[in-house]
């Protein structure tokens, strides 16, 4: 099925290849020093890695190779042409990132207040066996809705478009199942109760049965960055243990999800499937974006209101940009959930260049801002210390928060986050009244 070349090296220029080792070699300069101070698994290791160096340095040169028309069809050659201009993009926001990220990291004054907020409702709403309770609670009374309303295992993804009526109990799953996982890690590991962190692992697993792969192996990857990180864990063979088993586990809910093209070869729909192809779906909504043709915030306006159903705002459902992207590949959005840009895309498309520096620095001060306040709180003296697996995952919840704010289709997982902690802290005072 995938018998072109799959690195085709000769169709990709010079400066391509100067951009990508420069992001190599400073990726790997980087892990090195990170590796010397957390270990081998850390929050910054984990969004540099996963975010950057795997989608865009190494996954980008994959972008120019024929065998994506199986998932592409006639629109590769407009991809082609585009792939250059998606690169110098995304380059570009990477570059403003990394000066604001310097700069919210050398600004720190004070903590964050959100940091600050966010952590003690983790810590008093969902850090006891109570709340442990109703967090399993929650999880299997969701699962057992779905089911009663008509939900297929391992075909999830694909019934939402079929039957639209329970995309909205699927995506509030699909939210609540990582918060309820993280959160049994983060008081089982916090409070030594290593039955509580099992109870919580096998809860991110629900995300195969879901047939949705980000939510079980992302879930699983910050469960380890918060198991590891405070811990400075270093045995790089028990993580690329982890890493292949994590592998193993998505090619696993492939088979499961009964593809048979991407049965067929595993790892060639890792390189040229739909899941982390980010630079060639840029430069596929690049093809059918005209210069100028920006869309001045429609889509954040629609995805800042998306608590507000569709069918009372068709504002929201026409510049969603999880709509836009897809009619800009000339897909039908009905029978497609959107593309996935890197995190600069959106930007792009609604402000063009100027918007993407200017959001891409705006968004590293807030990113840098955040890593500060993580290191900082990990080193801080022992009987001043907090809880340091909460602290890691305050710092994963406020970087969903503030991804979303840059990349709105993911932005309904704000309004849930607020109100898992909110239902924290409601138990957290019930609890108290009640002692």
């Amino acid at each position: 099925m995938y018998d072109a070349p799959w690195l085709p090296v000769e169709r990709i220029g010079t400066l391509n290849w100067l951009i990508l080792a420069v992001g190599a070699i400073a990726f790997i300069v980087f892990w090195c020093l990170d590796y010397r101070r957390w270990g081998a698994l850390s929050f910054a290791g984990f969004l540099f890695g996963f975010q950057y160096f795997l989608k865009i340095v190494v996954l980008y040169p994959f972008a120019w190779s024929d065998n994506n028309i199986v998932a592409v069809g006639q629109s590769f050659n407009g991809i082609v042409e585009h792939l250059d201009l998606a690169l110098y993009l995304t380059a570009g926001g990477v570059t403003a990132m990394l000066c604001g990220l310097g700069l919210g990291a050398a600004m720190l004054s004070r903590p964050p207040v959100l940091c600050s907020l966010v952590y003690r409702s983790v810590v008093q709403g969902w850090c006891g066996s109570g709340a442990a309770a109703v967090s399993i609670g929650i999880v299997l009374g969701l699962t057992g809705l779905l089911f009663a309303l008509g939900f297929q295992p391992f075909v999830a993804r694909s019934l939402v478009f079929e039957r639209p009526e329970l995309r909205p109990f699927y995506n509030l799953w699909s939210q609540i199942v990582p918060l309820c996982a993280a959160g049994l890690v983060v008081y089982g590991a916090g409070w030594s109760r290593p039955g509580v962190v099992a109870l919580g692992i096998g809860i991110a697993l629900l995300g195969i049965l879901g047939g949705n792969r980000t939510v079980a192996i992302l879930t699983l990857i910050q469960v380890a960055v918060i198991l590891a990180m405070p811990r400075r864990f270093r045995n790089l063979l028990v993580v690329a243990g982890g890493a292949l088993a994590l592998a193993s586990a998505a090619v696993f809910t492939t088979l499961l999800r009964g593809d048979g093209a991407a049965s067929s070869n595993a790892l060639g729909t890792f390189f040229f499937g739909n899941e982390l192809t980010d630079m060639r779906d840029f430069a596929w909504i690049l093809s059918g974006l005209d210069d100028g043709q920006w869309l001045w915030g429609k889509t954040y306006i629609a995805g800042y209101l998306s608590f507000i159903p569709t069918y009372l705002m068709p504002f929201r459902e026409t510049f969603a940009f999880g709509r836009v992207s897809p009619l800009l590949a000339g897909l039908d959005p009905t029978h497609h959930s959107g593309l996935r840009t890197p995190i600069f895309g959106e930007m792009y498309v609604n402000f063009g260049l100027p918007g993407l520096l200017i959001g891409g620095f705006l968004y590293g001060l807030a990113v840098g801002r955040v890593l500060r306040w993580i290191s900082e709180s990990l080193e801080a003296p022992v009987e001043d210390r907090p809880v340091p697996e909460a602290v890691v995952w305050t710092g994963f919840l406020m970087l969903q928060i503030i991804d979303a704010f840059v990349f709105t289709p993911a932005f309904f997982g704000v309004y849930i986050i607020v109100g898992w902690l909110f239902l924290g802290q409601f138990m957290a005072q019930l609890g108290r009244r009640l002692a």
